[in-house]
């Protein structure tokens, strides 16, 4: 297991298990609040007898424990000290920490987690986490639920991301430098095969479903989470490029992934980019924050809950001072938007994440044997990601239909919309082709492209 796996195992613990050292330099209580974006308490913090707990209402355990973890680090960053020692001062000095927290938003989240039974198929036990943030790096919520491990945070906790690295890796990246546009063909085959021990040949990689050998569009290829097309687009767009942007723009750890090339070529990690099998794993934050820039043009903040800190004295501490940065360009993100609305549509993996009346838009994801199982998806007002762990594996994806509960529970601004570009325009496309067509094309859809994309028309019928 890898250096950050495991730092993920030990180091994500709530710090009620992992920070119980540090209240021994401590005789009496000692704690700090985290409050929410009106200033109101959500959670105390306190040391005493060398141990250390939350104060708060259940369910709000798992957003305490990252606010408290992000005070730490601001706090670690500006005084030059150990993290176990900021934490200790987060206490001693009474700190303050207000969020971003919503009560409303928390409250329609741990409901819809709530009404979902941990019975359902066939009583599986079953890790599960959840989090909503809004479309600027905002974290409003978050909730956190471990079997294996009481004071484990998923939010924050490295794992598979399935399918849903796909956007961010594969699609996103290949769009932004033009390699590929909504209609661009590719074969639903193998792209290669594996010896096995036996010396029997398989094909790789698996589809959910036996390969057509017809030609699909990149669209179809993202709404029906096809993984060989995934693979052949990677290929395409530059697998080593595609390590060095998750890294780099999204701050998703590939340095495993760089070292496997340079030591066994870029086919050794098509697997880890194209199909969510990461060395290092990834978080649900850092998701979150890789698919916010899917609905406010091509920005990206990284996901955070701290916005200011006093101290007790009240005296000023910190500020939030987190500033947007371009990912994608605004016509990037709006096709991959669009892109991403097919999947909870008729045909889509996604389907049961659809809300009547709201502009959903996201992907699937599930690992080997669907042991790990997602849904990531947007409203123009919100960014969700729900997460969970089944032990056997499962049919189906209950992330999506978790997602649209949580929906369903939360305010609504019915005329929010997401950011257009006017460098985007909707258009018919030849399902023969993959072209533009022309008015000779009997078989046509509609796709979003670049006004500029010089992709040429169909020639359907048109006499040479």
């Amino acid at each position: 297991m890898n250096i950050k796996r495991m730092a993920g195992i030990t180091g994500v613990v709530l710090a009620c298990g992992i920070l119980a050292a540090v209240g021994r330099s401590l005789s009496k209580e000692k704690k700090c609040q985290v409050l929410d974006e009106e200033g109101t308490i959500i959670a105390e913090i306190i040391y005493q007898d060398q141990a250390v707990h939350y104060d708060c209402k259940e369910g709000y355990e798992a957003y305490a424990d990252l606010a408290y973890r992000e005070a730490a680090a601001i706090m670690k960053e500006r005084e030059d000290v150990e993290l176990s020692e900021a934490y200790g001062k987060l206490a001693e000095e009474e700190m303050r920490i207000r969020t971003s927290f919503r009560t409303d938003t928390a409250e329609g989240l741990l409901q819809a987690c709530k009404e979902d039974k941990d019975s359902v198929f066939g009583g599986q036990a079953m890790e599960k986490a959840a989090a909503v943030s809004d479309t600027n790096g905002h974290l409003l919520a978050c909730y956190s639920q471990s079997m294996a491990e009481p004071f484990r945070n998923y939010v924050m906790y490295p794992t598979y991301a399935g399918s849903t690295i796909k956007p961010v890796s594969v699609y996103g990246p290949a769009i932004e430098d033009h390699k590929i546009c909504w209609s661009s063909l590719y074969l639903d085959n193998a792209y290669y095969q594996i010896t096995g021990e036996d010396k029997e040949k398989t094909d790789w990689p698996v589809n959910s479903y036996p390969y057509s050998n017809t030609l699909w569009t990149v669209q179809e290829a993202l709404q029906k989470s096809n993984n060989a097309i995934a693979v052949k687009v990677l290929k395409d767009y530059g697998v080593e490029k595609s390590c060095k942007f998750l890294q780099n723009e999204f701050e998703i750890g590939t340095e495993e992934e760089q070292k496997r090339i340079l030591e066994k070529g870029e086919d050794s990690v098509l697997s880890n980019l194209a199909l969510g099998y990461l060395e290092e794993g990834v978080t649900m934050q850092e998701m979150m924050g890789a698919y916010q820039t899917f609905a406010n043009g091509g920005l990206y903040t990284k996901i955070h809950t701290v916005t200011d800190m006093e101290t007790g004295a009240g005296e000023s501490y910190y500020h939030e001072e987190s500033e947007a940065r371009q990912v994608f360009g605004a016509d990037t993100a709006y096709i991959m938007n669009r892109m991403l609305k097919t999947v909870v549509e008729e045909g889509g993996t996604g389907r049961s994440a659809a809300v009547e009346g709201l502009d959903i838009c996201g992907k699937t994801g599930t690992s080997d044997d669907f042991k790990d199982n997602w849904f990531i998806g947007m409203t123009p007002e919100y960014v969700c990601a729900v997460w969970y762990e089944f032990r056997g594996g499962m049919a189906g994806n209950e992330s999506a239909s978790v997602f649209r509960k949580i929906m369903e529970n939360l305010k609504h601004d019915k005329e929010a919309a997401y950011p257009a570009s006017e460098n985007v325009e909707k258009g018919g496309y030849c399902l023969k082709t993959g072209l533009l067509a022309n008015e000779y094309c009997k078989e046509q859809k509609q796709g979003y492209y670049r006004k500029n994309n010089n992709l040429n028309k169909c020639e359907c019928n048109i006499a040479r």
